[in-house]
């Protein structure tokens, strides 16, 4: 159950982009440049400036929100899952205090539906 919780944590993070949290970082790029053959991914320099290029499966800021809001009008029955509206925070962007069955219910039911419209066919 720990590494469903670890999964779908990593999962949602790196989608919705929490800073600190996404694993799509600067060593994970560097790494995508010396295993994988994707210019489009790679650190861009600028003199003296390195910016990191949006991946594909990454949400803009504005479908990120409309996610929150969603989440935040989500009910369940008794007995299904917690109230999962209560765990997100709409002024951080955030969700807190995911139990692992929660994790779980997200995984199995509502990853499909939360983002098989929002992210690109390919994904």
């Amino acid at each position: 159950m720990h590494i469903e919780k670890n999964v779908f944590e990593n999962i949602f993070n790196t989608v919705i982009d929490v800073k600190e949290k996404t694993k799509d970082n600067i060593k994970a790029i560097l790494d995508l440049a010396l295993f994988c053959n994707r210019k489009n991914m790679e650190l861009v320099c600028d003199g003296s400036r390195v910016a990191k290029p949006r991946a594909s499966f990454v949400l803009e800021k504005n479908t990120q929100l409309l996610v929150y809001k969603w989440l935040k009008s989500l009910r369940f029955p008794d007995g299904h899952a917690s109230n999962i509206s209560r765990l997100v925070n709409m002024e951080e962007c955030k969700l807190y205090g995911m139990k692992s069955h929660d994790c779980h219910v997200f995984m199995q039911t509502l990853i499909p539906i939360t983002f098989c419209d929002l992210l690109p066919k390919g994904i």
